[in-house]
């Protein structure tokens, strides 16, 4: 038995879709806690077919993860709460292409930092029903830190089965 976290275990799972499918990831991301674990986890797995590119705002890094998946890269951006609602005119944009794109919500426990006022799915029910117009998207809720492995590879098939975004909520 291993101890892992459920961004350890998504880091895990997005090297093995590298792997599997032969194709390289690209991450492309802002740093906002408690997401930046992933992105410090894959920026050492260059070896394994994954990229990693830190933007400068959580509006460049899902841009930079639509041009990835334009150039025929498996792309990933990754954020929580706040930054999922300054992605969503752009995810937007990766619907009406119909561009493969994976976001990765890392949930807070609740508003701001969360647990010394109250927790809350927030995060999920923004990734249900946080965008304009009519925008379908794929949403994946893993339970465990250990359904964060498969979640991470589930969701690239889903987005690039469908060509849609697809949302996929972790937890710590």
């Amino acid at each position: 038995y291993r101890r892992i976290s459920g961004n350890e275990a998504t880091v895990l799972g997005l090297a093995a879709v590298a792997m599997k499918s032969g194709k390289d990831v690209l991450y492309s991301s802002y740093p906002i806690t408690p997401a930046s674990e992933i992105l410090h986890g894959l920026s050492g797995l260059k070896h394994l077919g994954v990229k990693t590119f830190q933007a400068e705002d959580e509006i460049a890094a899902i841009c930079a993860a639509i041009g990835g998946s334009f150039a025929g890269d498996i792309a990933v951006t990754g954020t929580s709460g706040p930054g999922l609602a300054l992605k969503s005119e752009a995810l937007g944009l990766a619907v009406m292409y119909e561009l493969p794109l994976v976001v990765i919500d890392v949930q807070r426990a609740g508003p701001a930092t969360g647990m010394p006022t109250k927790t809350e799915q927030g995060d999920l029910l923004q990734s249900l029903y946080g965008r304009t117009g009519e925008s379908p998207c794929v949403v994946l809720a893993a339970s465990t830190p250990a359904d964060c492995f498969d979640m991470a590879i589930e969701a690239v098939r889903l987005a690039v089965r469908y060509m849609t975004p697809d949302r996929k909520s972790t937890r710590l």
